[in-house]
């Protein structure tokens, strides 16, 4: 339900991620006779032509002047404006090649692309829709063996660390690296790591909390994916995130993935701290839920099983009005699941996975204690997966602090109708996922 890679790009951008401005990109300008949409376009003889030559080889002037004056320029139209996430994948689909086409043609067309889009990005003078749009398919460029195309990396990582660049596009740029870092691992370190370092050190002072969070979650969720080959400054940084109790629980457990990931090369890391900290959030993330749903019944939002009239959606009285009161967790069953997400992370991180070692490695006198609590946690995020619900989490609680090992559980009975079989076309839900 957590999964790494989701993006909330669309609610700290609003609308201006699917929508373009009325006027043609400033930074290249557009023929005079360019179809004047991209429907048109698709049908034109030009986008024909372009598709032939980069099939035989010869993505030549005029091949470089049909993307630059007819076709990159529709993202700036306003007849496009209701459709231009269907118009990015088309371009992608028809400008830069296919299984037919030429291995270096393609890449002179992507090379185009990028200095095109790259271009549109930094220009001030361009709307700022239509420039997250440029952006937007930079990140989204993909080579013949479809897959990001690693050239893009570069141009995205310097939006990233540039901080002149606004907010919305710097994380539209994150997003679009993500992509090259989850395809690349390791290898992206050189051009990659660096930039993560000096994204996170400069975060604290981005006064938009909510898009310095969602920088900071990404930019640890990629250094966790370099490993080794993130600088070790990464590091301190990484344990210095784990120890703030400001920070959110969730950010809290991807710094200690990050940590786990490039600290056993980095000097000067504490163990002892690492894990007192680890065990510190996940104790604040499971007190965290219980005071909520203490809250939840307090305020008398749990329901019973007996509609009201009037009533659509609420399911009766709350606990000690008429009516008996359903077992309702007071938990929802979305925090469980981030939760149970949240104790794994941090038992990966202490104990190591994946073949990958992790805090309890390190050099330091805490390894023991790192292992037994990756076991803890791990067992209570099992448990909590198993039935996402409020005593799960008083349970996990209990467990973490010593207290009296819960009662075995059976899992609920099902109700009414048997579920309906998840959409093949839907990935699975995977609370321990990335």
């Amino acid at each position: 339900m957590f999964v790494r890679r989701s993006s909330i790009v669309a609610a700290l951008c609003g609308s201006l991620v699917v929508a373009v401005a009325g006027v043609a990109i400033e930074a290249r300008g557009q023929a005079a006779d360019a179809p004047a949409d991209w429907t048109q376009l698709e049908r034109s003889q030009q986008l024909t032509d372009y598709r032939l030559a980069l099939r035989e080889g010869g993505f030549d002037e005029a091949s470089k002047k049909f993307l630059t004056t007819m076709a990159l320029p529709q993202l700036g139209l306003q007849a496009n404006r209701g459709s231009i996430e269907r118009v990015r994948r088309r371009m992608r689909e028809l400008l830069c090649g296919d299984a037919a086409s030429d291995p270096k043609a393609v890449d002179a067309a992507l090379q185009t692309i990028s200095e095109f889009t790259t271009a549109a990005a930094r220009n001030e003078r361009v709307e700022p829709v239509v420039r997250i749009n440029a952006l937007l398919l930079l990140g989204e460029l993909k080579g013949k063996d479809g897959k990001p195309w690693p050239a893009a990396a570069a141009p995205l990582a310097a939006a990233v660390a540039d901080p002149k660049l606004p907010l919305p596009l710097k994380i539209v740029a994150a997003q679009g690296l993500d992509r090259q870092v989850e395809a690349a691992g390791p290898a992206a370190g050189p051009t990659v790591g660096p930039v993560l370092v000096k994204l996170l050190a400069g975060l604290p002072e981005v006064k938009d909390r909510t898009a310095a969070d969602w920088l900071t979650a990404r930019a640890l969720a990629m250094l966790a994916d370099l490993g080794t080959a993130a600088p070790p400054e990464a590091a301190p940084l990484a344990l210095a995130i784990l120890e703030d109790a400001s920070r959110t629980t969730t950010i809290r457990a991807r710094a200690a993935a990050a940590l786990a990931a490039t600290g056993a090369k980095a000097p000067g890391i504490d163990q002892a701290k690492a894990v007192a900290a680890c065990r510190a959030t996940a104790r604040a993330a499971l007190e965290a839920e219980k005071a909520n749903g203490e809250r939840r019944r307090e305020l008398g939002l749990l329901g019973s099983t007996a509609a009201q009239p009037g009533q659509p959606g609420f399911g009766g009285p709350p606990p000690g009005v008429a009516g008996e009161a359903n077992a309702v967790s007071a938990v929802p069953e979305a925090a469980c699941r981030r939760v149970a997400w949240e104790l794994m992370t941090f038992a990966r991180a202490l104990g190591g996975a994946d073949g990958k070692q992790g805090i309890s490695a390190f050099r330091g006198p805490q390894q023991q204690a790192a292992q037994e609590l990756a076991a803890t946690l791990r067992e209570a995020a099992t448990m909590i997966d198993a039935t996402p619900d409020e005593t799960s989490i008083l349970d996990a609680l209990a467990i973490l602090t010593g207290g009296p090992a819960p009662a075995p559980r059976e899992a609920p009975a099902a109700v009414g109708e048997a579920a309906p079989a998840p959409d093949a076309s839907e990935p699975a839900v995977n609370p321990f996922g990335q």
